[in-house]
């Protein structure tokens, strides 16, 4: 029994998908069946003497072929295209010899091949099978003579009907057999599929709250940074020193508002571009509260979010840009405007501008102009400059 057992279970196979390990072991069992079956009617005609035997033998040869493929190779293709030359083979010569068969039979063993084929190895091989194996069926009903058949009903022996019968019962059991095993395989493929999916949101989820607290504690160490800059300014007599510092605590609040956004979402490589530079210029007008200018901005985009790679270096021109305007654009005027234009075409059309002043360009070549050009190029982009009523901006990124 222990033996037998043994038997059944299928050897290691070359696969490491479970769709192609499932297939190997379904054909693995069908090799059995089939020599177990064909075996048996090998015995049983041998004994009658039935015209049936060289199909059988045939078919008991195939199986053991089979096998020794799928042990020796251990891959089950090789096996299936022998189903497909040999099996088809095997059929058309019980159609041209065999009279006394039922062509309900034949039908059934066709149907049975095709099916294996088709679900073994693709529906275009299995197509195939079907046409050759149907074609011959059709042919055989108009050309061989009915005197073949008349005799054949005339010779029926109960033997043969009992032949029969078992052929239906195992043509028919088998193909029912590969049917079954295409749907529980599905549902079983379907179940892993749904308790994969399940994990991976689950793991999915942990990462998404780890990555979120990531970038909280980013912003909050970016924050104590800013809160210790504040400080160093404070105690700082000169004046110059305090402006790089207060300018340093705005650059360094541009990368935090960034984390700020990622921890707030659920989209945690996107930022909402619009929210986020309105955020910035809210914060950087509360920045410089103590001049008196009212200023209003306008941020307008077609496109929704940028990724981290993107908008952390925008975030810092953004920053270098709005702090110009606030501080020298606006200096001597009562009330001013940023405009902000974001458009995403072949390339990133970014337009920045406000109503102020403008300012002489060699007077303001500052750290912040440097990095204005630094991560344009870093972006490998350019940026075209107006300084005609107001400044305009024009970035193409």
């Amino acid at each position: 029994m222990k033996s037998i057992k043994k038997l059944l279970i299928s050897p290691s196979s070359a696969y490491n998908t479970y769709h192609e390990k499932y297939k190997f072991n379904l054909v693995w069992k069908i090799s059995l069946f089939l020599i177990l079956t064909s075996l048996c009617l090998l015995i049983t005609n041998f004994d009658n003497g039935n015209e049936a035997l060289a199909s059988n033998l045939f078919t008991f040869l195939l199986s053991l072929l089979m096998l020794f493929s799928l042990y020796y190779t251990r891959r089950f293709k090789v096996a299936v295209y022998l189903v497909f030359i040999f099996g088809t083979l095997i059929i058309l010569y019980s159609l041209s010899n065999l009279y006394y068969v039922n062509k309900v039979i034949d039908l059934m063993w066709m149907t049975a091949v095709s099916v294996f084929i088709f679900y073994m190895v693709g529906y275009k091989l299995g197509v195939i099978s079907a046409i050759i194996n149907y074609s011959a069926l059709i042919i055989a009903n108009f050309y061989i003579p009915k005197s073949s058949y008349l005799r054949s009903i005339e010779t029926k022996t109960f033997e043969l009907e009992l032949e029969n019968s078992m052929n239906i019962i195992l043509a028919g059991g088998l193909t029912l057999y590969f049917i079954k095993q295409i749907i529980d395989h599905s549902i079983s493929s379907e179940q892993k599929l749904s308790l994969a999916n399940k994990n991976l949101k689950k793991q999915n989820k942990e990462k998404v709250v780890m990555l979120k607290e990531i970038h909280h504690r980013v912003k909050n160490n970016l924050q104590i940074v800013s809160s210790m800059l504040r400080l160093q300014a404070n105690l700082a007599n000169d004046e110059q020193v305090k402006k790089h510092f207060n300018e340093a605590v705005n650059r360094i609040g541009s990368m935090a508002l960034i984390h700020e956004k990622i921890y707030q979402t659920d989209d945690l490589s996107n930022v909402n571009v619009k929210s986020y530079v309105e955020t910035l210029i809210n914060a950087l007008i509360i920045s410089y509260s103590s001049r008196k200018t009212i200023i209003s901005s306008k941020v307008t985009s077609n496109i929704d979010t940028v990724d981290l790679d993107l908008l952390i270096p925008l975030g810092i021109i953004f920053n270098e840009l709005i702090t110009n305007s606030i501080k020298h654009g606006f200096e001597e005027k009562e009330e001013g405007e940023i405009t902000i234009s974001i458009i995403k075409k072949e390339r990133l059309i970014i337009k920045y501008e406000d109503n102020g002043v403008g300012f002489d360009e060699d007077k303001n070549e500052n750290f912040g102009t440097i990095l204005i050009n630094t991560f344009t190029e870093q972006l490998e982009g350019s940026y075209t400059l107006n300084k005609q009523n107001g400044v305009k901006y024009v970035f193409t990124i």
